[in-house]
């Protein structure tokens, strides 16, 4: 699996689907984690291109979690 992948995960019984944004490795277990963000039908919409700016992983993450990426 790589970044930008659709996967499916079981939550609360049902298939979710969700895409890769990035990996870690937990430091206390040495497991590979990959993080996901779900992807919601009800959620998509539309923008054109120059309405967007990018965001690093590293901004993204540390905006939405409790976790640091190094």
């Amino acid at each position: 699996m790589k970044i930008g992948d659709i996967v499916t995960r079981k939550v609360y019984g049902e298939d979710m689907q969700f895409c890769i944004l990035g990996f870690y490795t937990r430091q206390d277990t040495g497991e590979r984690v990959a993080i996901l963000a779900m992807l919601d039908p009800a959620q998509v919409t539309e923008a054109a291109v120059q309405e967007l700016a990018p965001v690093s992983l590293r901004n993204l993450f540390a905006l939405t979690s409790g976790f640091y990426v190094h």
